[in-house]
């Protein structure tokens, strides 16, 4: 565990069970008095929840393009890592955030084919070098995500990214494993198709090595 507190990602495909693990580990972790910080990317503050309606929701012929997506993304990472996270782990908290900089990696990198080092260079300047300390990767296949998905939003897709086409979700969830195994010393992979209860407990093992 980092002296600034502890840094916990949650990535994974559309559909994984992320929002669900983070409450439930959340709730346990305050249980014992942790002070836990929940979060989103995008979003998290002010300018973030703005950016995160407008690079969802913009769409149509004048929609976002990959590259201001990309940048979209920074922006709203630099927000929530100056105004909330660094301070948050500074008084020794922890910090659990829906979807991070490796969500950028693959789904603008790996998946939009945009510049891999350019994307590095967007994370040194957005983070600071200050990556997580953990990042639980929750992966489903994803016809099992799109199922999930679909029934969470009444039958079709929430935003412009869900309706991305199979071929993308496809290179986002390979994506995820590519990272994975080029950084295991951060990554835990864990299937997203068990139980929530099994999930969480397999999650809060991992959890309670990593705080000692």
């Amino acid at each position: 565990m980092s002296q600034t507190g502890l840094f916990i990602t949650f990535e994974g495909p559309e559909g994984a069970g992320k929002s669900t693990q983070i409450s439930l580990l959340a709730d346990v972790l305050r249980s014992r008095g942790r002070h836990v910080l929940t979060t989103r990317e995008p979003g998290g503050t002010p300018l973030g929840e703005e950016l995160r309606r407008l690079v969802k929701h913009f769409d149509g012929p004048d929609g976002v393009s990959p590259e201001a997506e990309l940048l979209m993304f920074g922006a709203s990472r630099a927000q929530l890592m100056r105004r909330v996270i660094l301070p948050h782990l500074a008084e020794g908290g922890v910090v659990l955030c829906d979807r991070f900089a490796d969500s950028t990696t693959v789904y603008q990198g790996l998946a939009r084919g945009l510049d891999a080092a350019f994307i590095e260079r967007l994370h040194e300047f957005t983070l600071g070098h200050r990556w997580p300390d953990l990042t639980i990767l929750l992966d489903v296949p994803v016809e099992v995500g799109f199922a999930r998905a679909h029934a969470r939003s009444a039958g079709g897709p929430t935003d412009r990214i869900e309706a991305e086409s199979r071929a993308f979700h496809e290179a986002v969830r390979q994506g995820f494993l590519t990272l994975a195994k080029r950084h295991p010393e951060r990554f835990r992979v864990l299937s997203g198709e068990a139980e929530p209860a099994a999930i969480h407990a397999r999650i809060l093992e991992t959890v309670d090595h990593a705080l000692g």
